[in-house]
């Protein structure tokens, strides 16, 4: 089963104030966003994400 991606958080969204750091999709504020990370995307891709930044950000601090 497909998750489907709230009409308020969508790539054609007029105002990209806030963006899903995991794909094209922009809304109009942090919670729109949430509720698409909640419902669009895995858990797994999520942590990934989050690791991959936390390790950018040590590398820049060496």
């Amino acid at each position: 089963m497909q998750a489907s991606i709230p009409q308020r958080a969508t790539e054609g969204a007029k105002s990209h104030t806030y963006g899903c750091p995991l794909c094209n999709c922009g809304a109009d504020s942090e919670d729109d966003i949430y509720c698409h990370l909640l419902v669009s995307h895995r858990k797994s891709a999520l942590v990934d994400a989050l690791l991959e930044r936390v390790d950018s950000d040590e590398l820049a601090r060496v």
